[in-house]
This record gives structure tokens, sequence and C-alpha cells, in this order.
């Protein structure tokens, strides 16, 4: 009770008053609704077959906001509700038309948002008002995030009420992965390791329910002629149609009804969604927490069953990836749904296919060989069924999933939910043939397997495992000897560093793992220090057909940096590198969900017409759509290259520097930029060379952080360093130390060897462009870096004066110029925060100063002497600096080039969301 007998019926009849007062209004309400476990709701209300709690307190001080606000929350913790609303009543209410007439203060709490009470935002409204907001709840709560933390929620306390040994059964009966023994070993760092798994199988287990739940709108449609759970099938002679859903989640075995219904829905087939949820069910031994976890998990899965329709693979793939415990290790990205129709609509094309005729349709072959929960797959299925306009006779959906749709993942949950979500593009359709298969990456009787990779290996086949059903007559293991030929391979595939790549293996198997790759791709344009561009070699294998492409969804750095020269040369030899598409929103850098990093959409197709290649389109988004719906137009516009009409640039890239693996037009922004930059890199300007050739850069700052620590008193050396890149210290051209650095323990020798390469000149190895000043300092004494490399001129380098030469490359570097030559090879990770490699600092175009004159020369290091004590501005505040400014145009003078040129440049590159951090202005 919540006070005194008088206080506790006074607010019974307020809430009675308030129930009446919304029923008047039309909605289903009804007073002080009492639920399971003796809890009650105020007022409970239904509304588009969501359960909605008010819960009131009398009076508007902070702690009665704070009563209300518990009891509303409660209600969700509880799983009582899809969503609550407290409500405080103002005092002295007398009657049902003082209430009518008042007006409440309310907040809306739902999964996804419940923010402390002091930063809770109340809203004043009248009864006619407050129903508007609630009829509007269902739209609000409508969107992925809320349902998915919705349903990831309910399956955190399913997973609470398991004991140990249940999780560990859960993991094993559909093969989840155990991951490496921790370092520490306790029982609660167990429990947590296998908390994960138990999720997992959780998952499963509710995503069948909600497909069943769909089934059941057709249930009386479907019929059972074949027995397809025994091989050859026998004529069905079973009771029909199965329990629905709401029957068995109600039923008092819910694991039974479920596992008997389960069964029924396998005569017809739907092995991929139901086999591997019913071993879920049948995998360990039953008792009251598992029947109630089964039964909880069912009933949250039933609520959101009715947003299925318009967000399927939206919210499978949330929900997954709320789950996916192993995406640092596996390199798991979920697309967003945004990204996957843009990349669908690229890649299939009007001239694609006969889309009239359904039998060209059933013709085409389109795989994601990573596939995850199925997005690029259903965005595909959905653009055919856009192209098609159903112009066609008959029903696209069973050809769809039967023939032109392939999915491989490492991830049985993965898998399971690819082939839910592709179900769901007509659950009527009996389909028995989906080809969505769980690819085995692990080690299996000492032999390692790559997963889908394999199918690239001339010595083993891909291990494809059979849906996990506990049935006998289910267990028949289909080998897919060869990878089907695709006329479309789209992916997002796994990029994982080598560092974390198969982290969740044992140290064993993580090596075998890698060894495994060596072999594979002996010879192969790639770079296993990370793992993403072995998928596009795979993708270029499958690739077979003369009109087929590729389209994916790839980190940034596969544009950009040296390692990934090789494949760029590769997919440029054999395809027409046809639609590169990147995003310059500083809200939006990316196309997956769950990452951070700058990522690109790429088309190539193959070609095979005499002649030169076409251009390739670049289009650099400043504002990435984030629905599909308005994805759909900007697609639509950079298939017709309607420059007006897009929020973004576009680009025409010529193929010769596509061939040479130069795809530097996806460095900027402004077109201005990309093309001044290929014409320093060339030469255009003024003569060029690389950097390395005049100077040598090293050690890095891994190396240093390896061998020395940072100390707050002087070794017997006195060693310094400049340690960080604190944009608030490091201000000028002369820069001093910020740290002593000692070597660490039993490292003395190794540390003196680098030490021994100190130099007076450093380059930044990385800058958040937003604050940056500088790339380049010089110090009154030489000393190593964290965050800054060396760069000492080669000695008596055609006879150049190394000091004067280091003043030279200081002033040109920090010149609005040098910022043009330095970010435009960077390799990309995240926009605005550039990490500059050992191979981006060596390829930098500097002037060739041995061909320069040596009046030219001086000027630049005498514009380091007058300049080198004054502080520069942020890039951010490049065209406010007058400081840079003086710096250009003593820059321009010695190179003999336009100042003009130069403050063009200085006011595009004062523009670009990277430095600004802001969104683009046109």
């Amino acid at each position: 009770m919540r006070g005194g007998m008088a206080s506790q019926t006074y607010e019974n009849t307020l809430n009675a008053w308030l129930a009446a007062a919304l029923r008047d209004e039309g909605l289903d309400a009804k007073p002080e609704s009492a639920t399971g476990g003796g809890k009650r709701l105020d007022v409970e209300l239904n509304v588009a077959g969501m359960t909605i709690a008010l819960e009131a307190e009398q009076g508007e001080e902070p702690t009665k906001r704070a009563s209300a606000l518990k009891d509303a929350d409660g209600r969700l913790r509880d799983g009582l509700v899809d969503c609550a609303v407290a409500i405080c009543y103002p005092k002295g209410l007398l009657t049902a038309e003082d209430l009518a007439s008042c007006q409440l203060l309310h907040s809306l709490r739902s999964y996804k948002s419940r923010p402390p009470a002091r930063q809770t935002q109340w809203t004043r409204s009248d009864i006619p008002q407050l129903a508007g907001v609630i009829r509007r709840i269902p739209d609000q709560l409508g969107d992925p995030d809320n349902i998915a933390g919705f349903l990831s929620g309910s399956l955190d306390r399913a997973v609470a009420r398991l004991s140990e040994s249940q999780k560990i059964d859960l993991a094993q009966c559909l093969d989840l992965p155990e991951g490496k023994p921790l370092k520490i070993e306790y029982p609660k760092a167990q429990t947590s390791r296998y908390n994960q798994a138990a999720k997992r199988a959780m998952l499963v287990i509710a995503t069948a329910a909600m497909f069943h739940a769909r089934l059941d709108r057709h249930r009386h449609e479907i019929t059972a002629l074949w027995d397809h759970r025994y091989t050859p099938p026998r004529t069905y002679d079973g009771p029909w149609p199965p329990a629905t859903a709401s029957q068995c989640a109600d039923d008092s075995d819910p694991v039974g009804a479920f596992a008997a219904a389960w069964d029924l829905w396998l005569a017809v087939d739907y092995k991929p969604i139901f086999a591997t949820a019913r071993n879920a069910l049948l995998g360990l031994a039953q008792d009251s927490a598992f029947t109630a976890a089964v039964r909880g998990v069912a009933m949250a899965a039933l609520r959101v069953t009715r947003n299925i329709v318009g967000l399927r693979h939206d919210l499978l793939g949330r929900i997954f990836h709320r789950v996916l415990e192993s995406a640092r290790y596996d390199g798991s990205f979920y697309t967003t749904t945004a990204a996957a129709t843009m990349l669908a609509s690229l890649a299939l094309r009007e001239d694609s296919c006969d889309w009239s005729s359904r039998d060209a349709i059933a013709n085409l072959r389109i795989t994601d060989p990573a596939c995850g929960t199925g997005t690029l797959l259903m965005a595909a299925a959905e653009r055919i069924r856009d192209l098609s306009r159903g112009s066609h006779n008959g029903d696209i959906s069973q050809p769809l999933i039967q023939q032109v749709l392939t999915g491989y993942d490492v991830n049985l949950t993965a898998t399971h939910l690819a082939a839910t979500t592709l179900g769901l593009l007509s659950p009527t359709t009996t389909f028995r043939n989906m080809k969505v298969g769980r690819a085995l990456l692990g080690v299996t009787n000492g032999r390692a397997f790559l997963g889908s990779l394999e199918f690239l290996s001339q010595d083993q086949l891909p291990k494809i495992l059979p849906w996990p059903t506990g049935v006998e007559a289910m267990d028949s293991e289909e080998q897919v000897t060869e990878a089907e030929p695709a006329d479309l391979v789209i992916m997002n595939p796994p990029f994982t560093r080598d560092s974390l790549r198969h982290d969740q293996f044992s140290r064993e198997e993580e090596l075998r793992l890698k060894a495994r790759e060596k072999e594979v791709f002996a010879g192969q344009p790639i770079h296993l220090s990370s793992n993403g561009n072995s998928f596009l070699v795979l993708a270029e294998h499958i690739a077979k057909s003369r009109n087929s492409a590729i389209a994916a969804v790839l980190p940034m750095v596969t544009a950009t940096n040296a390692s990934s020269l090789d494949i760029r040369r590769f997919l440029a030899e054999r395809f027409h590198v046809e639609t590169v598409v990147t995003s310059h929103d500083p809200s939006r850098l990316y196309f997956s969900e769950n990452t951070s990093i700058s990522e690109m959409l790429l088309v190539c197709r193959r070609w095979d017409k005499a002649g030169e290649k076409p251009a390739t389109k670049v289009v650099n988004l400043y504002r990435n759509p984030p629905t599909p719906a308005e994805t759909l137009s900007v697609a639509d516009h950079i298939a017709a290259g309607a420059r007006e009409e897009l929020r973004a640039t576009l680009q025409m890239w010529p193929s010769e520097l596509i061939a040479q693996g130069d795809w530097g037009a996806v460095q900027f922004l402004s077109p201005y930029l990309c093309a001044r930059f290929s014409d320093l890199n060339f030469g255009k300007l003024f003569e060029t060379r690389t950097l390395t050739e005049l100077t040598e850069i090293s050690p890095d700052g891994r190396g240093i952080r390896g061998m020395f620590t940072r100390s707050v008193v002087p070794d017997a050396e006195g060693r310094v360093a400049l340690w960080d890149h604190d944009t608030e210290f490091v201000t000028r051209m002369r820069a001093r130390d910020d740290a002593y650095i000692i070597a660490k323990p039993d490292r003395e020798d190794k540390a003196r060897a680098l030490w021994d390469k100190r130099g007076t000149l450093l380059l930044a190895m990385r800058a958040r462009l937003n604050t940056v000043r500088l790339v380049s300092v010089r110090a009154p004494q030489p000393m190593l870096g964290s965050a800054w490399v060396p760069c000492k001129p080669i000695d008596n380098f055609e006879a150049l004066d190394g000091k004067t030469l280091e003043k030279a490359i200081c002033a040109y570097l920090n010149s609005t110029i040098g910022f043009l030559a330095i970010l435009g090879n960077r390799s990309i990770r995240h926009l605005s925060y550039s990490q500059f490699s050992m191979d981006d600092l060596r390829r930098i175009p500097v002037p060739d100063f041995a061909k320069m004159d040596a009046s030219q020369l001086a000027a630049l290091a005498a514009t380091y002497d007058a300049l080198h004590n004054f502080t520069l501005l942020p890039l951010s505040q490049m065209e406010e600096d007058d400081t840079r400014k003086a710096l250009d145009r003593a820059v321009a003078s010695a190179l003999d080039i336009p100042a003009e040129l130069i403050a063009n440049i200085r006011r595009e590159l004062s523009r670009e969301p990277a430095i600004t951090g802001k969104p683009y202005t046109p």
C-alpha cells in the first residue's frame, strides 16, 4: 500500500475516474486491473494490441513524480506491459468533473527510454490531449531499437531463471562456441560467459515463436499432404492444424506445446526455422525454471509480432546484434536497412533482367557468403519485387526463397534468423529447399575450416552443417560441392584485425585457423592483417556470369590504405568499378549499425566489352539517408547521375586512376579538393617526391610504447618525448617535450636502439581534424614520441643541409597545401579522426627539394624561422587564422604557385565535414 487507507481509496477513485474519461475518448481503459504475481496496474489500456499502464500519484512535488516513475518502470521491468505512462494528479480533485477539467503531468516510459527522475521530461495535458498521446504510443514505440530492447530485456530475464548447467546445455545443443578460457576463473565469470550463449539459444526460440504467430493467420490455408519429417516424405496422416502460438504460450506446459506444434509444422517443412528452435526446446532437462523462461520469452515474442510485417529484417537484425557477443572477434556488422536498400537498388538495375518474366527471375542467382541475419538478401528480394511490379503471372516468393537467394554464415543463430527473415517474405509459402546454411568456422577432427571462404580451396570443401534437430530422420547432411555461380554477390563481409580475429576460439584453434588462412590465400591480392578483403576474392570467384556483379559494404580503408592497393587493382582488372558511395555525414559515417568506422558501398560489374572502361561514379553523401524510403530516392538519383537532386557530391573518377588503385575521390566531400590533390600527387602543381625518398621516418609510436613508459622524473640520460598530441599544448611549429620516458624493465637494450633514432623533426601519427593545429613540429633537442614519429633527413641527401630541410618540410606540411598533401592520401578508418599509418606518412607528396632552387629552399626555411613561435588556430578555423594565411603566402611564393590556388584550397578545406565536425551546408 502507498500510504493510509483513505489515501489508497481516494487514489483508486481517481484512477476509476481517469479510466472512465479515457473510455469517453474512445480508448479501451480499465482501472486497477490485477496482473500475475498480485501486482496491479492503476489504469490498463489496450491500444493496437499493446498493453499500456498508467501509474499515478496524487501531487506534483518531486517525491510524487519519482514515485510515479518508479511504479511505471517497475511494470516495464517485470515484463507486464509494453509501455507505461507516469501520471501525477493535481491535489484538490473532488469530483470526476474536476478531473475532466484539469491538466495532468505525464511522462512516457519505454524499454528504450527510462531516464532518471531528475532528467525526465514531463508534459502537462488535459484529458483529450493525453488520449491523443496514448493513441500515438504504438507509432512512437514502433521502431526497431525499442522493440529489440524490449525483447532483449525479456531474453535476459529468461536466462536469469536458468541454472548454470542449463545454460551450458543450451550452448552445447545448438553448438554455440564457448570461447577462450577466461584469464580469471571464478563462478561469476563463468556464468557471464554462458549467459550469452544461453541468450542466443533463447533468441532462436523467440524468433520461431514470432514466425509461428505469423503462420497462425494462415493455418487453415496451409495443408500437410506429405510428411517431410521423413526421407523420402510419407503421406501425412496426423492431426491438423497445429496449435496457435498463443495457445502454446498459455499452455500449462509451453515447452511441450511448442515442441508438438513445431513438430507438426516440420511435417510441412520450414526446417531452417523450426528444427533449430525445437532442438533448443528439447536439448536439456525440463524443470519449472526452464518452463517459466520459455513462457516469458514466447509471451514477449508474441507482443512484438505485430511489428514484424514492417520491420522484418530491421527488427531481427537489431535483436541479433544486441545479443551477439562476438562481433569484435568475427567482424559481424549489421547492415542498416537504409544502406541495404541503397546497395540492392544500385546493384539490381532495370536492365539486369526481364522483370516481367517469372521464369527469368527464377533463373537469377544472388548469393551472400556472409549473410548474417539476411538483411542484404531481404533487400535484394524487395528490390526484385519492386522491379517486377507484379507484371508477371504468379507470386515470386517461392522461387526467390528456394532458387534465387543463397546465404552462408558461420553463426548458427544468424542463419536461423536469416531463414526466418526470408520466410517472412511469404509465410504461406511452404518452402523446402531454402538455400541458407551454416558454413563451419572452426576446427573439427584436426582440420580447420574457414566458413564459406573454403569455396576458394582446392584441397577441401566447406563444411555446411545440417540444421540441428535432435531427430535422426532429419539429420542428413547435404554437402555443397562448389559455390553456385551467382549473378550478384551482395555482402557486408566480416572485417576484423589480426589481433582479434578468431579470439572466440582456444589459442590452439586460433593458430590452426590462421595457418589455414595462409594456405587458402597464398598468392592472393590480400593482406591478412585484416580479413575483409578475402571475401572480395571469394566474391570474384562466385560471380561467374558475364554480367555478374559484386555489391558490398566495406570499410573506407579498402579504398584508401596501402595494404588494400592490390585488392583495388584486382577488382579494377576483372570488373568495371561502377559506383562507390561514401558518407561524409558526421552523424552517420557508416552503413552498418554496430560500428563507428567510416564505410562505403561498392558496386562492381563484369566488363567484357572492347575499349576503355567508363569512369567510376563516386558519390560522397553529406546527408546519409536514415530510412529506406529516403534511400530509394537517393539511389534513383545516383543511377540517373542527377547531381542537383542529391545531398551529395558526384565525381566521375577516371578509369586509368581506378586501374592504378587510386580511388582518391572518396577522400574529400569537395570534388575540387580531390582534383587538386590528384594534381599535387602527380606533380602537376610543382615537382614532387614522396617524403620517404628524402627522410627516414621511424620508429612508430607502437614500438615506443612497447619499450618505454612515461615518468615524472628523468632517467640518468634525461630522455624526453613528445608523447601526446594535445592540441592545447602543441600550438606552434616549435614544440617542446611533454614527458620524461624511461625504459621498461628488462628492455633497456631495445629501448636504447630506439632512443638512437630520436630526431628534432616529428610528424603527427594521429589527429582529430576539428581540433588539430599542426601535423609537424621541430623540437630544440632530439626526442621520440608516442603520438609522434621522428622524421630525419637522409644524411647528405644530394648535399642538402639537414637542418634547412627540416625547417622547409615543417613549414610546408603545416601550410594549407601541406594539409592537403597529408589528408589526400590518408587511410580513412574514421573520417574526422585520422590515425596516420607509417605508409600514409611515407607516401606524402612533398616538393622535390633536391631540384629546388637554393633560394626557394632558403625561403621556406626562413618562413619557419619567422613564424615558428606564432600560435596557429585549429584547422577548422583556418579561414580566420592570420598566421596560417601568412604561412600559405610564403609557401605559395617559395613553390611558385598562385596564392589564389592555396586560398581556394583553404576555403574548401574549411567547409569539409571531416574538419568542421558539422554537417555540410551547400
